[in-house]
């Protein structure tokens, strides 16, 4: 006997109707989500141009590969894999159920030939089982979780969610094996036709079939209804804010527009974010959004290392403050501590582990802006260092070199209008560490050497990206403005730049203040001047581990580049933790200049560099080489410690 829906069912067409209400439920669920993430602020429009392909607001690729695909959920691979099979398991087993409602309203025949043998029967029972096997994995999981799911409070309501999941598939298969059981096997179903002989002895087949195909349906429409409500609808909603999510690595901040405020009459409007009401709309998808898994925290290094900050407790904080509907309530940031927000070095590694898009430092940022803009709050040694800039335009209290120091015995040239090509961008953290000086003098040499036309301005500057990581956007903003102007001034169009931190500033900052430039960062510039031969390294196989800079690797997505320049020099060693992955220094967001509770972050990563083995360590960030070469004196008396620019200097062929 074929296939024949609503089989020993009456009034079985009481279900489609049913699903009405269901659906009805499930949309003004969503359309309450939407409400009240409406009320945050409209987004910063970044104002760099952007190629990739949207609808709307939407940007597709993101959309469908971080969003629909789930790349990121894959970074646990049996997670991944779990919640792969649950997903794409229930997809094809409603696309199925799909197929049998047009078969009854439309004839449409799915239950015949080589389509039912293989889609309707092994194709929904295979989607069944793999289901099935991906929701028992979640569900022992929550029973017995890792230390990332618990801390800071656990998402409830999954386990609930699961076993009801468990129970519509466990159902599903005994309705199918019932069917067969008294209809005789089903083409394709091999769970069906697996099941059917051992539930042949269970009593009134029909009675058995006929309730359970009811309960069955009526978990499903009851699960429809009640996903908005559950976590469950990060379904949707984690599509949605990976679409919305600007292709572009990085925080994402933007810069503050201080000339539209000059129309708000006498009441200025609040500076960062001291309320959930300050946030943006996208803040609110964000918070919407989140899991609670926990991947944020323990990729930290201020979490890892027993710091006060983890971002998925601010989160969490942010979460129940907006539940609560606190939205004008200004005691945030007293729950939250100015320790752990300026405990942020503002890596972005929490946003590269994110599974559905999440952008964590641009809340913690906007409220060190709040409460270093609006109150003059900041720990006491970044605290300094924020003076400094602010008097002296460079944040190395106490240094003992002036800006020029560091060519001093060496003949530099100074960027002539017109006639010299680059700008060599020196920046406060070369110019200030004796330290990292040594970098700015092997760049110069090198690029004398290759027969470049470079140049350097005749009093040195600082970018105010320190100002920026710290909090203080109109510190920031005049700084820039200044360096642009000068910029103009002199006919400045391409920039080589010695760190990390002063080409994301040029790149993603400058160009909203009026300054665009072409910006290349020395490792890139060192990589083409090999590739092309204007310069021959002798490799001589020594053994070489690289640290990425996260302003470099996670903020531009630039780490082959650095690897091809110590390929040329030595034997390439990697760390496990590494590229997208790799662990902080400690020194981004201002923190080079604070002292750490805990576990020192540059030791911690000092010492996973120092344990591979390497002769040397290499890193093209100033700021990197200085905090790794002082957590590295824990390990080792030796000075492993170079910049790839020194490393390049070292071996060129004379």
């Amino acid at each position: 006997m074929g296939r024949v829906p609503y089989w020993n069912i009456h009034h079985g067409v009481l279900i489609d109707l049913l699903s009405i209400p269901a659906m009805a439920i499930f949309a003004y669920g969503l359309f309450c989500h939407w409400q009240r993430i409406r009320q945050g602020k409209a987004r910063v429009s970044l104002g760099l141009p952007l190629t990739a392909m949207k609808i709307g607001p939407l940007y597709i690729r993101s959309f469908l590969t971080k969003g629909i695909v789930g790349t990121r959920i894959y970074k646990k691979l049996c997670t991944g894999i779990a919640h792969g099979l649950l997903l794409w398991g229930m997809v094809v087993l409603g696309v199925g159920t799909v197929l049998v409602i047009l078969n009854v309203l439309f004839g449409l025949p799915v239950f015949s030939g080589e389509f039912n043998h293989w889609f309707m029967g092994c194709a929904l029972d295979a989607a069944g089982i793999g289901a099935l096997a991906g929701v028992l994995f979640l569900l022992i999981r929550r029973l017995f979780p890792p230390e990332r799911l618990t801390c800071f409070r656990a998402n409830s309501g999954f386990i609930l969610i699961e076993a009801v999941i468990i129970a519509i598939l466990v159902t599903g298969f005994f309705v199918e094996g019932l069917r067969i059981a008294q209809n005789g096997p089903d083409p394709g179903s091999f769970a069906g036709n697996w099941l059917a002989p051992l539930l042949a002895n269970a009593g009134s087949l029909s009675s058995l079939h006929r309730c359970l195909w009811w309960v069955h349906g009526i978990m499903v429409l009851s699960l429809i209804a009640y996903l908005p409500w559950s976590p469950l609808v990060h379904l949707v909603l984690a599509p949605i804010n990976a679409g919305l999510d600007l292709p572009l690595p990085g925080p994402k901040m933007g810069v503050i527009d201080f000339e539209a405020f000059e129309g708000e009459g006498d009441e200025v409007p609040s500076l960062g974010i001291s309320k959930v009401a300050d946030l943006s709309w996208k803040n609110l998808l964000d918070i919407s959004t989140c899991l609670r898994c926990g991947r944020c925290h323990e990729v930290c290094p201020a979490a890892q290392t027993g710091k006060s900050l983890s971002p998925k407790n601010i989160m969490v904080t942010l979460g129940d403050y907006f539940q609560q509907n606190k939205l004008e309530d200004d005691t945030l940031l007293e729950t939250v501590a100015t320790e752990t927000i300026y405990s942020c070095t503002t890596c972005a590694a929490c946003m590269e582990a994110c599974p559905v898009s999440i952008n964590q430092p641009n809340a913690i940022l906007g409220m060190r802006q709040n409460l270093l803009m609006e109150r003059s709050d900041i720990p006491g040694i970044m605290g300094q260092a924020h003076r400094s800039l602010e008097a002296r335009h460079h944040p190395f209290v106490g240094t003992g070199f002036g800006p020029n120091d560091w060519r001093k015995g060496l003949d530099v040239p100074i960027f002539e209008q017109g006639k010299t090509e680059y700008l060599l961008w020196i920046g406060c953290s070369v110019a200030y560490e004796e330290r990292t000086q040594s970098i700015g003098r092997a760049m110069v040499n090198i690029l004398k050497a290759a027969g470049v036309s470079f140049g350097i301005l005749e009093e040195n500057r600082c970018t105010g990206d320190p100002a920026k990581q710290m909090g203080n956007e109109f510190l920031f903003s005049e700084i820039a403005g200044e360096n642009i102007e000068e910029f103009k001034s002199l006919g400045v169009t391409t920039i080589i730049t010695l760190c990390p931190h002063c080409y994301n500033s040029f790149t993603s900052h400058y160009p909203l203040l009026g300054g665009t430039f072409s910006v290349i960062p020395h490792a890139v510039f060192l990589r083409n001047l090999i590739t092309v031969g204007t310069i021959r390294m002798k490799n001589n196989g020594e053994s070489i581990c690289y640290h990425d800079p996260c302003y470099l690797g996670r903020h531009n997505n630039i780490l082959s580049e650095p690897r091809d320049v110590v390929s040329s020099v030595g034997r390439l060693v990697e760390m496990k933790r590494h590229g997208l992955e790799s662990f902080c220094c400690g020194a981004g967001g201002g923190n080079y200049w604070t002292e750490e509770e805990g576990t020192r972050i540059n030791q911690n990563r000092a010492k996973e560099a120092f344990d591979t083995g390497a002769t040397t360590i290499a890193t093209s960030c100033p700021f990197c080489m200085l905090m790794l070469t002082d957590g590295l004196k824990k390990f080792t008396e030796d000075q492993m410690i170079k910049d790839i620019a020194e490393l390049v200097y070292s071996q060129m062929e004379v």
